[in-house]
């Protein structure tokens, strides 16, 4: 206990007498982890406007003319019985003759053609989780082998080039997640690098007593640890600024291109997430170049090269 109280204040202590260093580098992984954070919130809310997109996704299932009534409640039963969709509705070749009629307004073209060339059919809504194109298109292939399925269509296309689309997203993510990632282990490294020569007398006497690499390097990966768990905190903070004055600005972008009325604020585990990961990244800087700096000083534990 006295220890880890010993290895803290040291900690503290490094950052009140390095307070204009330690400044700057909060500064700097703060606005770091800012433009991540303003990243997940970007990737965040076009997920969910895609999800919401997907949740609308339906085919339709045309039947074959002179398909029999029993045929027809096959079919039904067949579909309402499947767990993976959730809504079933039949349109005759009556009813959909009235859609086209108060939807086109031009009986010309219909009575030119004679009688209902319109087909009978189903309209069918899939469950959000198998809404996958890979599912979709195994599901649709099996329904088109149902005695008096004459087509079935869906947008195929469009769902791969959604789906193809969220897979970029994910990967440009980890990049830039990567690339920030890197930066922060960088800054911190240099920083506690900096805080090391400031006190390398203090740590040479330290060596030559006796006191082990760990010893020395408890208190600097204390002080990575907490120069990015206090700049993570910091930059929820500004996050959170920066979302709520702009949200107005972004509610009005969104009404223009549709469906992105009401952009939303990170849940809680990302904000904890940012937290978290800077006082982690910061206490692994902290380790890998104190470790460094050690073995190419003091190749011995609490023996001084020569």
């Amino acid at each position: 206990m006295r220890k880890t109280f010993y290895f803290l204040r040291t900690a503290v202590e490094n950052l009140q007498i390095n307070r204009m260093m330690a400044f700057f580098s909060f500064l700097s992984l703060s606005l770091t982890l800012t433009l991540f954070g303003v990243f997940l919130l970007f990737y965040y809310n076009v997920q969910n406007l895609l999800r919401s997109m997907q949740e609308d996704v339906q085919f339709s299932i045309y039947l074959s003319d002179g398909t029999a009534e029993e045929e027809v409640r096959s079919i039904k039963e067949r579909l309402s019985s499947d767990d993976r969709i959730s809504s079933v509705t039949y349109i005759s070749k009556e009813e959909a003759l009235a859609i086209f009629k108060k939807e086109f307004h031009d009986e010309s073209l219909l009575n030119s053609l004679g009688g209902n060339p319109l087909p009978a059919s189903f309209e069918v809504k899939v469950k959000g989780e198998y809404q996958d194109p890979r599912q979709l298109s195994v599901m649709v292939d099996r329904f088109k082998r149902l005695p008096g399925v004459e087509e079935i269509a869906y947008g195929s296309e469009w769902l791969q080039n959604l789906d193809a689309f969220l897979i970029l997203l994910k990967k440009v993510g980890i990049g830039v997640g990567g690339l920030l990632s890197v930066a922060i282990v960088t800054i911190i490294a240099n920083t506690v690098r900096l805080h090391f020569y400031s006190r390398r007398d203090e740590i040479e006497v330290m060596n030559l007593i006796g006191a082990t690499h760990s010893f020395i390097k408890i208190p600097f990966f204390i002080e990575g640890s907490l120069i990015g768990l206090i700049s993570g905190w910091i930059s929820v903070l500004m996050l959170f600024a920066l979302f709520h004055f702009s949200q107005p600005h972004l509610q009005s972008i969104g009404g223009m291109i549709g469906g992105f009325l009401n952009p939303l604020f990170l849940p809680a585990p990302f904000l904890f997430g940012i937290t978290v990961g800077g006082g982690v990244l910061g206490g692994v800087a902290g380790f890998l170049s104190l470790s460094v700096l050690l073995k190419a000083r003091f190749p011995t534990d609490g023996k001084k090269q020569t």
